[in-house]
C-alpha cells in the first residue's frame, strides 16, 4: 500500500506571532500619526500672533479711515466757506452797502482759506487714498456752484441797469464774482478729465442778455442815462464773456497746472499713503 504524504504541522506559534507583528505596526503608524499631529499643532501654537481684528474678523484699514476722515473735513469746509460765501454775496446785494471795499478784500480770503482747506482734502482723499464717493459730491458742489454764479450774475446786472454811483459797490461786484468763478474752477481742478464746456452755456447766455441790456439801456430808455457808467458795463461784459468764451472752446489752458497736480501726487502719493 502506498502511504499518504503527511502534511507537516505548523508551529503553534506561528499565527500567534503573525498577528502581534500586525498590532505592532498598526500600533507605530497611529503612534506616527499621533506624533505629526501633535508636530501639526505645535507649530500652529508656536506661529506668532496675528494682529488684532475687528468684530467681523476682518482687519481694520487705516487708509479707509483716513479717507472717510478727510472726505469728512473736506466736505465740512466747503460746507463753511459756503455759508460764508452766501452771507457776503447777501451784504453785498442787499440795501447795506456801507461796508468798505478793504472789509470785502478780507472776508474774500477768509471764505478762501476755508475753502483752501477743503480743497486740499479732497485731493488728498482722492489721489492718495482714492476715495470714490467724494468725486461725485464735488461734481454736485460744482454745480452748486454755476447755479450761485448764475443768480450773482443775473442779481448784479439788475442792480447795474440802476448805474448806481458808487465805485466801491461795482469793486465789490468784481470780487464775488471772481470768487465765484474762481470756486468753480477749482472744483474742476479736483475731478480729473472734467469738462468745463457744459458750464459755459448758461454763462454765454446770461451774457447775451447782458449785451441785449446794454444796447437797450442807452439807445431805447435814454431817460436819465449814465454815458460815464458805460465803462461798468463794458468791464463787467468783457470779464464774463471772456471766461466763458475759454470755457467753451477748451483750449487746454489749466490742463498744465493739472499735469503738474497729477505728477506732484504720483510721486509723493506713496509717501503720503498709510501703509494698510
Amino acid at each position: 500500500m502506498e502511504s499518504i504524504p503527511v502534511r507537516p504541522k505548523r508551529a503553534a506559534g506561528t499565527l500567534s506571532r503573525k498577528k502581534q507583528s500586525y498590532g505592532y505596526n498598526s500600533a507605530h503608524v497611529a503612534m506616527q500619526d499621533r506624533l505629526f499631529c501633535h508636530e501639526q499643532a505645535g507649530g500652529i501654537m508656536n506661529h506668532p500672533p496675528t494682529q488684532p481684528r475687528n468684530g467681523n474678523g476682518r482687519k481694520v484699514s487705516q487708509r479707509g479711515l483716513l479717507s472717510i476722515a478727510m472726505l469728512i473735513l473736506s466736505m465740512g469746509a466747503f460746507g463753511i466757506a459756503a455759508l460764508a460765501a452766501a452771507k457776503m454775496v447777501s451784504d453785498v446785494l442787499g440795501e447795506n452797502t456801507g461796508t468798505p471795499t478793504v472789509a470785502a478784500v478780507v472776508q474774500i480770503i477768509v471764505v478762501g482759506l476755508a475753502y483752501a482747506v477743503g480743497w486740499v482734502t479732497a485731493m488728498v482723499a482722492i489721489r492718495v487714498y482714492g476715495n470714490l464717493v467724494l468725486p461725485m459730491l464735488i461734481k454736485w458742489c460744482a454745480w452748486g456752484c454755476l447755479a450761485m454764479v448764475c443768480y450773482l450774475y443775473l442779481a448784479i446786472l439788475k442792480r447795474m441797469y440802476a448805474q448806481p454811483d458808487d465805485l466801491g459797490r461795482f469793486i465789490k461786484y468784481l470780487l464775488v464774482m471772481t470768487g465765484g468763478l474762481g470756486a468753480m474752477v477749482g472744483f474742476h481742478l479736483i475731478i480729473e478729465d472734467h469738462d468745463l464746456r457744459p458750464f459755459s452755456v448758461p454763462l454765454l447766455l446770461i451774457s447775451l442778455s447782458q449785451l441785449g441790456m446794454i444796447v437797450f439801456r442807452y439807445v431805447f430808455d435814454t431817460a436819465d442815462v449814465k454815458v460815464w457808467f458805460l465803462w461798468k458795463d463794458l468791464a463787467f461784459f468783457f470779464m464774463m464773456t471772456t471766461v466763458s468764451v475759454f470755457m467753451l472752446a477748451h483750449w487746454g489752458i489749466l490742463e498744465p497746472l493739472r499735469a503738474q497736480l497729477s505728477n506732484y501726487f504720483d510721486r509723493n502719493s506713496k509717501s503720503i499713503r498709510s501703509k494698510d
